[in-house]
């Protein structure tokens, strides 16, 4: 536990220290939201229906970009290579790294839902029904991102490498998630929805350690 809290203590730090990478993204989702209403049009009716899939678009987006450099410091400053001979469990090194990537990823895209469903003309369940997408369903994002920037570690230039391996595995969850939102919109029951990202957030968070260990040990022996 204590290794655990120093990691996301470190990651935290060095989000500190380089405001840009928590920007970035939040900036990003942003004008993707805005020049997807701009598309669209201001009518209610038709903003109502496609919000929704422009919302998680942006957030797919934004967690991508930033995945990308979950484990690239630690890797090129050696210290990943420090932790893997250290003999601290690597479980807990990822679980923390992705713990923080989340934090500062997803906590400021929660804070802005309520003034983007106002935007979007979303009554209050709506809204509400938003940010409870938003928090089941990034977690599982953010791991499967830090799968795909586990896998290309080491390789220049990775980003779109990255977003060509794990967009696959986005479809489901985004799939769920937008269908719960557009059944809260329909008055109709959203908790088969909230159960069906339940048990894809277990299966990702049973799964991907195994295969990030496994990637970050071979990328350190590089």
């Amino acid at each position: 536990m204590t290794f655990f809290k120093a990691s996301i203590r470190r990651e935290l730090i060095n989000y500190h220290r380089k405001p840009s990478l928590v920007l970035n993204p939040l900036v990003f989702y942003g004008l993707v939201v805005f020049l997807s209403v701009i598309a669209v049009g201001p009518e209610k009716g038709q903003l109502v229906q496609v919000a929704p899939a422009f919302i998680w678009t942006a957030a797919l987006l934004a967690i991508l970009m930033s995945a990308d450099g979950v484990f690239r410091n630690d890797y090129e400053d050696g210290s990943l290579e420090l932790v893997v001979v250290s003999g601290k469990s690597l479980a807990v090194y990822v679980l923390a790294k992705t713990t923080a990537h989340w934090i500062v990823t997803v906590v400021p895209l929660v804070l802005l839902m309520p003034l983007l469903g106002i935007t979007l003309f979303f009554d209050f369940r709506s809204i509400w029904v938003l940010c409870l997408g938003i928090v089941l369903v990034t977690p599982t994002l953010s791991i499967l991102g830090a799968v795909g920037a586990a896998i290309t570690l080491g390789l220049p230039r990775n980003g779109m490498l990255t977003f060509v391996l794990i967009l696959p595995f986005y479809v489901p969850p985004l799939i769920f998630v937008t269908g719960m939102i557009q059944a809260s919109q329909l008055g109709e029951a959203i908790l088969p929805f909230v159960y069906w990202l339940l048990g894809i957030f277990f299966l990702a968070i049973a799964l991907a350690p195994m295969v990030l260990i496994a990637c970050l040990r071979m990328a350190a022996e590089d």
